[in-house]
């Protein structure tokens, strides 16, 4: 699944009149570059929320996208958030394992590993993290010798101390990996979401959440700066954006 349907406000003005998932990257736009990504591992069933500026990003891949996919898209009438987002595919993804992937993100993280670490540790949901390089503004996450996931700390917690944090703390990339008993946990038709929300419930009732460390690349296109950077990364060709490819030659 491909989380798309945020407003992207850090983008404004632009995000007023363009969605962030039809940012331009390279020669294609972010949500071609996940499909593509989810495609190299073999995935062609692939559901993606939307809301703010829908119509666009349905009109987009209206055009040459669904004859290479069967894509499920679910238009939300308020923002659902990002486990209200996977609930709302719940009818389409349940029933097997599932990867979930931030529209506004570049990567090469390797989903077959990640899914062997799932797998080996018979988890609900499988995180995969990397080195948090701005802990002052992003999240990080408190982990065991093993990958099992334990804490997450909140950069607007009370006791968010960056003195007292350990310099190994990790990010959530926003990739996972979810087996389908996650929808158990995630509540039906409110909105709500899966980092804030869901996860701390679930580590606190010591269900297996674990984590796959990432060591390559990762960007996000958040904001005006990380954008342009991340634009600048494909130009010099520390990475090559993913193509939507023809299923027969997969």
């Amino acid at each position: 699944m491909i989380l798309a349907a945020g407003r992207g406000n850090r983008l404004r003005p632009e995000t007023d009149t363009l969605p962030k998932p039809l940012f331009k990257v390279g020669n294609t736009n972010m949500i071609r570059n996940a499909i593509g990504y989810l495609q190299v591992y073999g995935i062609n069933d692939i559901a993606a929320n939307l809301y703010h500026l829908g119509k666009l990003i349905e009109k987009e891949l209206s055009w040459n996208v669904r004859d290479k996919v069967n894509l499920h898209l679910v238009h939300e009438k308020i923002m659902m958030g990002t486990a209200g987002g996977i609930k709302g595919a719940e009818e389409f993804l349940t029933g097997s394992t599932f990867a979930v992937i931030n529209s506004d993100i570049l990567t090469d993280i390797d989903l077959h590993e990640a899914l062997k670490v799932h797998e080996s540790n018979k988890a609900l949901a499988t995180l995969v993290v990397r080195d948090n390089p701005q802990p002052s503004s992003i999240s990080t996450l408190s982990i065991q010798t093993d990958g099992r996931l334990t804490r997450f700390i909140d950069t607007t917690a009370p006791c968010y101390d960056l003195k007292n944090l350990d310099p190994a703390l990790k990010m959530f990339t926003g990739v996972a990996i979810y087996s389908p008993e996650i929808f158990n946990h995630i509540p039906a038709g409110t909105p709500s979401d899966i980092s804030s929300e869901v996860f701390p419930k679930l580590i606190k009732a010591d269900f297996p959440i674990y984590t796959y460390n990432h060591k390559g690349y990762w960007a996000d296109i958040g904001t005006h700066q990380s954008y342009s950077a991340a634009r600048m990364d494909v130009a010099l060709g520390k990475f090559k954006t993913f193509n939507i490819q023809d299923m027969q030659k997969i």
